[in-house]
């Protein structure tokens, strides 16, 4: 017990202290060897995270919201973690795409520099693990600080790429322009409710005379200062899950540039985080039975968000049509999808929100199968659509394809992704007739691009070119394969086990209900 929850604390330590070494091995080792080391090195401390954060969610369904208080400090003094179920299962997504992340690495990436491309990957896993972990909205501000800014690192890891400087550049000032107002908005809470911790506001959101020790009562106006705040957190969630306007003015450029293990690991590690944030901040610490003066307001903020993700979904579907830049393709299909999910959460009820829990993890295998395919493409062709031919003649690589294909379209109930637009449109329904129609009509829409996608791979003839890649494609295909299975057993189980459906069930349901667990646990530890 107590071993499982010092290792909340452990594992982001565990991933800077891997960074740090990875920088350390060139000046330890001198041998040609040293690229097979880092290799080893990254391999296994990838798969101990992905067991320590499996090892984490267990703990947390079998006993609950666990805390843990960095330095001893107990809240709202010091910073703590805070694990419920929600966190503990995108904690553990983000580390099993870190793990594929690196296998796929170590056969696409070529460089001697790989030490440093494996050092900024545990960086953003640190700063991903941070975010989903972390009970504190400042030390949120600081988790999300080192995702972005090692994220900047790798998109320009082809720094003889002009293209790729320039969208790393176009991310990198965006980016410092939004977590700089998300600074703004965590000093305008902290100036009226005189505390940082996330449960503490939780509780003075729905009970303004509420005392707690060191913070006590709210020193200034909680109404102004969080219609300000929330306002401004809005614009920065929708920036991170890339959702239009905000997504366009970086995603696609970035995802055409960067090298593909990262595009391909960003949905879970990266870009699910503006969707946990914005699950985690209007549900739990500014939920729905807040004090009425901020209830409207929260109301007016989700009508507004109805509206700006089905606009986004609609036009990233739109475009997906036209694409001829296979990357591109999937970085527009990745905001359609983040948009639905976005939708999903503003409708603010519990198939809502599971329906976006269920669109992270189906994107998540739909993508990362996708990019994958795409760099053995990428390889042997090009980035142009057409040189997904290049697998045409691989029946495994082929079927996985096929089924990222009908998994990000949601149509096969076997799949996931099913199951994600079933429940979106069953929240839809609940609200209005408009919102089922919107889905509908944008999964339409993205059928006519992934099946032209489809179809291109299966009639299209490329000439290969020499890459000594190409000799070995057992781990691409294997990793595929795998995503693919997981893809068809998540589906499976969510339509034939009931238990498993109740369980995804409850995550919304402990989101949106069972905050007072997560205040008394954080404030009582």
């Amino acid at each position: 017990m107590i071993y499982m929850v010092e290792s909340i604390g452990l594992l982001p330590v565990f991933l800077v202290t891997i960074a740090v070494v990875l920088l350390l091995i060139p000046l330890i080792c001198k041998s040609r060897h040293c690229t097979n080391y880092v290799n080893y090195i990254a391999i296994s401390s990838s798969a101990v995270a992905v067991i320590v954060s499996f090892t984490i969610l267990l703990h947390v369904v079998n006993n609950g919201v666990t805390t843990y208080f960095l330095g001893g400090f107990r809240p709202p003094l010091g910073i703590v973690y805070t694990v419920d179920t929600l966190s503990a299962l995108l904690g553990f997504l983000s580390m099993t795409i870190l793990l594929f992340t690196v296998l796929y690495s170590t056969w696409f990436i070529v460089s001697k520099w790989n030490y440093l491309y494996y050092s900024l990957l545990f960086l953003m896993a640190t700063g991903s693990i941070g975010c989903f972990y972390t009970g504190d909205i400042f030390n949120l501000f600081v988790a999300l600080e080192l995702l972005t800014l090692s994220s900047y690192g790798l998109v320009a890891f082809y720094r003889d790429n002009p293209r790729a400087i320039t969208a790393a550049l176009r991310y990198a000032i965006s980016g410092t322009i939004v977590t700089s107002l998300y600074f703004f908005s965590v000093l305008l809470i902290y100036s009226a409710f005189g505390t940082l911790n996330m449960a503490d506001i939780a509780l003075k959101t729905r009970d303004p005379i509420a005392q707690t020790p060191f913070s006590h009562t709210v020193p200034g106006d909680i109404v102004f200062a969080s219609k300000i705040a929330l306002s401004i957190m809005v614009w920065v969630f929708l920036f991170k899950s890339a959702i239009l306007p905000m997504g366009f003015a970086w995603q696609p450029q970035v995802y055409a540039e960067a090298p593909v293990p990262i595009v391909a690991g960003f949905t879970a590690i990266a870009d699910s985080v503006g969707l946990y944030l914005f699950m985690r901040i209007f549900n739990t610490v500014f939920g729905g039975d807040i004090i009425p003066a901020l209830s409207s307001f929260r109301t007016t903020l989700f009508n507004f968000i109805q509206v700006v993700a089905s606009v986004s979904a609609l036009t990233s579907a739109l475009l997906m049509t036209v694409e001829r830049d296979v990357k591109k393709f999937i970085a527009y299909s990745t905001i359609s999808q983040f948009s639905l999910a976005f939708l999903g959460i503003s409708l603010d009820n519990n198939y809502g929100l599971t329906s976006a829990i269920l669109l992270i993890i189906s994107n998540t295998l739909g993508d990362a199968i996708l990019f994958y395919i795409s760099g053995v493409a990428i390889a042997g062709c090009g980035r142009s659509v057409i040189c997904l031919a290049t697998v045409r003649n691989n029946k495994y690589a082929l079927l996985s394809l096929v089924t990222a294909v009908l998994n990000l379209f949601g149509i096969i109930p076997v799949l996931v992704g099913f199951w994600a637009k079933a429940l979106l449109v069953l929240a839809g329904i609940e609200r209005s007739i408009i919102f089922p129609i919107a889905v509908l009509v944008t999964s339409g829409i993205t059928a006519i691009g992934y099946f032209r996608l489809l179809h291109i791979s299966i009639t299209s003839r490329v000439v290969l070119r020499d890459d000594r890649r190409l000799r070995n494609t057992i781990i691409p295909l294997f990793l595929v394969l795998v995503l693919a299975v997981m893809a068809i057993i998540l589906g499976l189980c969510f339509a034939l086990y009931e238990q498993f459906r109740e369980f995804i069930l409850s995550i919304s349901i402990e989101l949106t209900s069972n905050y007072r667990e997560y205040i008394d646990k954080t404030l009582q530890s």
